[in-house]
């Protein structure tokens, strides 16, 4: 149970479950050709799950692990269930998913191994981010920026939404997108209400948070060595 508890919780975060293959921090689940994206309670308790596969997960262990710092009953664990059961295509009555442990709790019952394709041959790319005294390259693909345990780019704010904002890179050009934040992003003095692309310069602007972020273009690529960093940020006025 140790050694897949530190694989998930580590920087891979690429999983097979199943039939199924996880993108943890895109809450994406591939099988085939079929894509179907959950929200992130859902992956939370997805990944809560395949930490310990085979193992019977108490209600409450659950509940507080999916959500630490809020009250909520059986009734939003079991919505949360429902819907990861809806995308995997299973169901309650011959489960090849999510067993029910009548009034204990669930069960995951597939079989849980890290994606090797993605996270062996993850690369850096042209784009980097600095700020805060720290300086992050940034992957192909998608990087997530917010106060997700989950996101690339983690910042531990009141200030910044859960799933705050996306930086996708394809080769030599990163767009960024608002992901429905509470306080917006910000390139410049621009708000972010659509894709918007990166140069070398740029300012990026989280709602109300203090430190700003800004985008630098190497001349060329280079392996990242470190998978995640937490962005520190000044206290602020709230905390």
């Amino acid at each position: 149970m140790n050694a897949q508890k530190g694989l998930i919780n580590g920087a891979l975060r690429h999983l097979q479950i199943g039939a199924w293959t996880v993108d943890a921090e895109s809450g994406l689940l591939t099988q085939g050709e079929t894509s179907e994206r959950v929200r992130p309670k859902a992956m939370d308790l997805l990944l809560a799950l395949a930490e310990n596969p085979g193992e019977l997960l108490s209600k409450e262990f659950l509940i507080a692990r999916v959500w630490p710092d809020v009250v909520v009953g059986d009734g939003s664990l079991s919505v949360a269930v429902g819907e990861l059961r809806k995308v995997l295509g299973d169901h309650s009555g011959a489960p090849e998913y999510i067993e029910t442990i009548p009034r204990r709790g669930y069960r995951l019952t597939a079989k849980v191994s890290m994606d090797e394709g993605k996270d062996a041959n993850t690369e850096g790319s042209y784009f980097s981010l600095t700020g805060a005294g720290v300086e992050l390259e940034l992957l192909q693909g998608e990087n997530i920026i917010g106060r997700s345990p989950d996101a690339y780019i983690r910042i531990e704010s009141p200030r910044v939404s859960r799933l705050h904002a996306r930086i996708t890179v394809d080769g030599d050009t990163a767009l960024i997108e608002d992901m429905g934040s509470k306080n917006g992003t910000f390139v410049g003095n621009t708000r972010v209400d659509g894709p918007i692309p990166l140069a070398h310069g740029d300012q990026l602007r989280l709602g109300q948070l203090a430190a700003i972020l800004s985008v630098a273009v190497t001349g060329r690529q280079s392996t990242l060595t470190e998978l995640s960093r937490d962005f520190g940020t000044e206290p602020s006025a709230e905390s």
